[in-house]
């Protein structure tokens, strides 16, 4: 019965042994991707057992453009509507003095000031430059004599009493 039994203990210990084969390697997991690589060039369900051609995207042709026509300059902006009357120029205070012909009331932009969408850029000795939406316009002091000349009393004839 011994005899039996050390028979069976040894046969189990030979089929465990056999059973554990290949547990050395690991699982499926642990193993690294070129174990594999047999699968992938010659798959197990493929008619001919060729590896999958490898997709390779077709060069682009050229897009041809034609160029964009130049777009057309705008044009000139139109100048204020605004009689330049005044001008201040100091080492701290560029200004001029506007009228328009829609207020009488007369208005003042320091350099960099804007109003009506025009903006004071610079001031000259006789003319100034706006930047606006359109462009740049210059002002210069009209030509034209605007009201009544001033003159002293000595040359009007009257003395300025009522008389």
């Amino acid at each position: 019965m011994t005899l039996l039994r050390a028979t069976i203990t040894l046969s189990a210990i030979a089929v465990s042994q056999s059973l554990s084969f290949g547990a050395e390697i690991g699982s499926v997991r642990k193993r690294p991707v070129s174990d594999y690589s047999a699968l992938r060039d010659m798959p197990l369900f493929s008619p001919n057992r060729a590896a999958p051609v490898a997709f390779v995207a077709p060069e682009p042709e050229p897009v041809v453009t034609q160029p964009e026509p130049e777009p057309e300059p705008p044009p000139p902006a139109a100048a204020p509507d605004w009689q330049l009357v005044g001008i201040v120029r100091s080492e701290k205070v560029n200004s001029a003095t506007f009228t328009t012909s829609a207020d009488m009331a007369a208005f003042t932009l320091r350099t960099g000031e804007s109003r009506e969408s025009w903006t004071l850029k610079e001031v000259g000795q006789f003319e100034v430059k706006l930047d606006g939406a359109g462009g740049r316009a210059s002002l210069r002091f009209s030509d034209q004599v605007s009201g009544e000349q001033m003159l002293p009393p000595e040359l009007t004839g009257t003395s300025g009493e009522g008389g």
